[in-house]
């Protein structure tokens, strides 16, 4: 790691007789290149992230599939696909307001329940699991973490809200607090991915990582756990997640826990609250031809609104802030 010189100087003792040079860890990483989306990609070769000489950042040969096929990358699709739903809401429900009903209420109360149950675990199991890992042989920029504060902030007032929500009420300040979330959620996630993950692969092999996303996976909530799935899109690329990362095949099929069953769970859960808004009536998207269904609904409805009915029709992977700029997916 680079040094930067110091003197020293004993109070005590006259200093051109008793001064030390000390070599002291130079502040190793600039935090100026975080800078939202703006932020360059890491180079893992600079030895100023190095934490522990012992460990090296020669791993990334070890990793198969690419970043952007990543766990890390998924659960922050996740995220994106969450915030860009309701984004959809309280656009379509603001362009010409609508006067909340009381099941308008509820949907709103219920997927917010749910958003910031999934968010607040994401970053705790960042900030407890994750993070503390990555510290034993990266020196990882305290801004990443540090954003966490702002982030909780920005929830804190949604929540205030959004419990505050009654019949009659619009989304219009809803709306504004969305997009001030929205403003500061998306270039986190985006230095996370640009600095966070290419650190990770280099000093760590997939099987240490695999360690720590276990502990992960039993502690997280079911629904959670469905939003991962559900945003991956289509069958066929949930398989190959479970390909690459060594999944049995099986663990699609299991009853309750399976990733078909968490991928249902996620739709009765979440997405139906997000389509029933959309469609202005309640309705379940618990299949692929229901969710087809209500798209549709969603569109005679907003037939002026013609973003958020291009999005509806779209694969949750393909929606507007799914998808890592940095690392768009290959296939």
């Amino acid at each position: 790691m680079s040094t930067l010189a110091l003197l020293e100087v004993t109070p005590s003792v006259n200093t051109s007789s008793d001064a030390r040079l000390l070599t002291l860890p130079t502040p190793p990483v600039d935090t100026t290149i975080l800078d939202g989306h703006n932020t360059p990609r890491v180079d893992v070769s600079n030895l100023s992230f190095q934490a522990n000489p012992a460990f090296k950042p020669d791993k990334a040969h070890l990793w198969q599939s690419p970043e952007s096929h990543d766990g890390w990358i998924h659960a922050h699709n996740a995220v994106r696909f969450e915030i860009g739903e309701m984004k959809r809401v309280v656009e379509a429900l603001t362009i010409a307001p609508i006067t909340l009903k009381r099941w308008h209420v509820d949907a709103v109360q219920a997927w917010w329940t749910g958003h910031e149950k999934h968010v607040h675990e994401h970053h705790t199991n960042e900030d407890d699991l994750f993070n503390p890992t990555i510290r034993t042989r990266v020196v990882y920029p305290e801004k990443l973490e540090a954003d966490h504060v702002e982030l909780v902030a920005a929830m804190n007032a949604i929540a205030e809200h959004v419990r505050a929500l009654q019949p009659g009420d619009t989304l219009e300040s809803l709306r504004a607090l969305w997009m001030d979330y929205e403003s500061v959620m998306l270039p986190h996630l985006h230095e996370e991915e640009q600095v966070g993950l290419p650190l990770v692969r280099a000093y760590f092999t997939p099987a240490e990582i695999d360690k720590v996303v276990a502990t992960i996976l039993k502690r997280s909530d079911p629904v959670s756990l469905g939003a991962f799935v559900h945003v991956m899109g289509h069958k066929k690329e949930v398989k190959l997640f479970m390909k690459e990362n060594g999944i049995p095949g099986f663990v699609w099929h299991i009853p309750g826990s399976g990733f078909k069953a968490l991928r249902t769970l996620y739709r009765v859960r979440m997405q139906s609250h997000i389509d029933s808004l959309l469609a202005g009536e309640v309705v379940e998207s618990r299949t692929k031809h229901a969710a087809k269904e209500n798209a549709a609904k969603a569109a005679k409805v907003l037939s002026t609104n013609a973003d958020v009915i291009e999005q509806g029709a779209l694969s949750p992977c393909k929606r507007v802030n799914v998808m890592s700029a940095a690392h768009l997916r290959s296939s």
